[in-house]
């Protein structure tokens, strides 16, 4: 009676530990699903553009015809601390762009869908012209 008891005790154990291991193989599952999907809209990307207008901590750019055609219009970018500003390798300041200057703008995240179109999270710009 005893040994049987024991076999019943045994498969209860065993069911428990079946149905924990598929509900945490479930989970992590839905969890890496997840992240993969965050990561996605995350990932940078990187247009050239000239700039037309330099108010406050924005600038309005006009997208180059070398980009894709969803980058070749006119662009708000709000620039924080964060933003790194850079000519060859070397750091710069926001005092340092002016009206006219080539960039390429790496980013992450949205495009806000307004006239002109918003960028908020820029992580950097990128001088191109040749002397500063």
């Amino acid at each position: 009676m005893k040994k049987i008891k024991a076999v019943y005790i045994l498969l209860i154990v065993l069911c428990a530990v079946m149905v924990a291991g598929i509900f945490f193989v479930i989970g992590y599952k839905t969890a890496y699903d997840r992240i993969e999907a965050a990561t996605t809209t995350l990932e940078s990307q990187t247009f050239y553009a000239s700039i037309s207008d330099i108010r406050d901590s924005t600038l309005s750019v006009q997208g180059m015809d070398v980009n894709d055609i969803n980058f070749r219009g006119d662009f708000v970018l709000n620039i924080v601390e964060e933003t790194k500003i850079v000519w060859r390798y070397t750091e710069l300041s926001f005092e340092d762009l002016d009206v006219g200057d080539k960039i390429a703008v790496t980013f992450s995240g949205d495009v806000l869908e307004s006239s002109p179109a918003q960028i908020t999270q820029v992580e950097q710009i990128q001088l191109l012209d040749d002397e500063i």
